[in-house]
């Protein structure tokens, strides 16, 4: 997955615990997160407010918005159309499984320190600590049952922090 150009381009294992961890803040009775091994997305987020391709950045400094996009300490960040695809890729998906929901390709900034959330070339570009927020404070689009099986069609959903998810009868 190539985010950044001149640097290691996948994120490390710390990285991937850190936005775990973020994403564990999500309500776990309407929020679904799976763990992607595919190019151009690290985890999709299926729930009631839509479904979120995220790509993880794990530069560490200031995030900087230029002419072309995004930099981090100078190193320009590359990869949005690829976490585009992603978004597309996995919008198929849960095409195929009946969950009709638009996939928002999204830019996590693990480490760099960046301002307000903003959407460069398409992909929404958040911090770490605003992951959840930005994913939970959305319209709801979705009811919990059809997002539930949209995430299980793109994968095992990882387990929430805060106990054992509810069974979702389907209707």
């Amino acid at each position: 997955m190539p985010l950044l150009r001149g640097s290691r381009s996948a994120p490390s294992e710390e990285d991937r615990r850190l936005l775990r961890e973020a994403l564990a803040r999500l309500d776990p009775w309407t929020f679904w997160s799976v763990p992607l091994g595919g190019t151009g997305a690290d985890f999709a987020v299926v729930g009631t407010t839509g479904a979120f391709a995220i790509a993880i950045c794990p530069l560490e400094g200031y995030a900087e918005p230029g002419r072309r996009g995004l930099s981090v300490s100078g190193i320009e960040i590359t990869g949005f159309k690829e976490a585009t695809r992603a978004a597309r890729k996995i919008h198929g998906q849960l095409l195929e499984a009946s969950t009709f929901a638009h996939v928002e390709p999204m830019l996590c900034l693990t480490r760099a320190l960046a301002g307000s959330s903003r959407t460069i070339r398409g992909v929404r570009v958040v911090r770490l600590e605003d992951v959840a927020t930005d994913i939970g404070g959305r319209a709801r689009t979705l009811d919990p049952t059809t997002a539930k099986r949209g995430a299980e069609a793109l994968g095992r959903p990882i387990a929430s922090s805060s106990g054992p998810r509810p069974e979702v009868e389907d209707v």
